[in-house]
């Protein structure tokens, strides 16, 4: 059978038999277009650059260990054009069809890796978060997803965006297959402890929607954990427009700083936004990325520490609401997309851990919230959230 284009690259591998047995015997998976596999050529989701490189001389070690550990990975998928977009959508492959809302967006630029787990087809996906790229499409398509913290899994022989922020990360369908994956790429026991309470700024409360609070409301009533509501973000003087803005600087100048050589040449293959987003980088300065990095280092300070004071986790929508429509006008939408990142840029900048849960059968469409922890408190993250969807003490 074809396999769908938007979806799966053309490049391969199409199949990699697991290596050995193991934790995930029975799983299968695939994993984003930005991993090496050696004698096969990363593509980064835009064909000149495919064209541009040579086969991989190693395979990235994520996948070694997954295969290594029983699983079966069923072939490389789509990303957004260099990872470098939160919508999903891709000029030259065409955009994946949202299984859980044919007319949105999947989100981006994990596309491929969200989709073809959304669908059915594999158990779990590998893709990557630097703004925002495992969290958004899990929300869009239903699925829990993790960005574990800034360099907890490895991105060796993988292709790189902006080193502050990029992270590989998780989709699955079910929490449980979620832990067992992470527990195989970073050797985490199964034991954590879920959070006793969780803290929602205040700011974050209203942009949750009447829905999604009433949801939560029973999963932590019914969990018997506290929800301790604070002005956290207002107190301290941070607007989610200023992160999104310092987070964009230092990613901006970092794409440049790596990438430029390449985008002097190719840059014209990239979709419109895409070169609009290049465009803007290349005006920001040293200076400007020195002042962003100062500021990051201050919120990061500050977060870290409001988390170990509170002994708490924080509780925040993913996204807005449920994923724009296909229809959304281009201007709309990028604005749209600097209001996410607003979202999105707290656990980038700290370099903290974020778990998406999906709320099902929510009348505006998938949507869900996510758990924020500290520094290497994914097992904890997980234990809450299953806590929270079991009601389990």
């Amino acid at each position: 059978m074809e396999r769908d284009r938007r979806v799966y690259c053309t490049q391969g591998p199409e199949r990699l038999e697991p290596l050995q047995s193991g934790r995930l015997d029975g799983l299968s998976f695939v994993f984003k277009d930005l991993f090496d596999v050696e004698g096969y050529v990363t593509g980064a989701g835009n064909p000149a650059w495919l064209d541009s490189h040579d086969h991989a001389q190693s395979t990235t070690p994520l996948i070694l260990d997954l295969l290594s550990d029983g699983a079966l990975c069923q072939g490389r998928v789509q990303t957004d054009e260099l990872a470098y977009s939160l919508n999903g959508i891709n000029v030259h492959y065409g955009t994946p069809i949202n299984p859980v809302a044919p007319d949105s967006l999947p989100g981006g630029s994990s596309s491929g890796s969200a989709v073809a787990v959304a669908s059915g087809d594999v158990d779990f996906a590998i893709g990557t978060d630097t703004g925002g790229s495992v969290r958004v499409p899990a929300s869009y398509c239903g699925l829990y997803g993790l960005r574990p913290t800034l360099g907890g899994l490895s991105l060796e022989h993988s292709f790189t965006l902006s080193q502050s922020f990029d992270t590989a990360g998780i989709f699955s369908r079910e929490l449980t297959i979620l832990s067992q994956v992470f527990q195989t790429l970073r050797g985490e026991s199964a034991a954590g402890s879920a959070a006793s309470r969780v803290l929602l700024d205040t700011r974050m409360k209203s942009l949750m929607g009447p829905e999604r609070l009433a949801r939560l409301s029973y999963l932590l009533d019914k969990a018997d954990i506290q929800l301790v509501e604070k002005e956290l973000l207002a107190e301290a003087d941070y607007g989610l427009e200023q992160l999104s803005f310092m987070f964009r600087t230092i990613q901006g100048y970092e794409i440049i700083q790596r990438h430029e050589a390449w985008l002097q040449q190719w840059q014209h293959t990239l979709a419109a936004p895409i070169q609009e987003r290049v465009a803007w980088s290349r005006q920001l300065t040293r200076d400007d990325y020195l002042g962003a990095q100062k500021q990051q280092a201050e919120f990061t300070q500050w977060l870290t520490g409001v988390l170990a004071d509170e002994n708490a986790q924080l509780l925040l929508p993913t996204t807005p609401g449920a994923p724009p429509k296909l229809t959304m006008p281009e201007a709309e939408l990028a604005q749209y997309r600097s209001d996410l990142m607003g979202l999105t840029s707290l656990a980038g900048l700290a370099g903290l851990p974020q778990l998406h849960i999906p709320l099902h059968s929510l009348a505006q469409g998938p949507a869900g919230f996510s758990l924020l922890g500290s520094a290497n408190s994914e097992v904890s993250l997980i234990a809450t959230a299953s806590r929270l969807i079991t009601g389990d003490a």
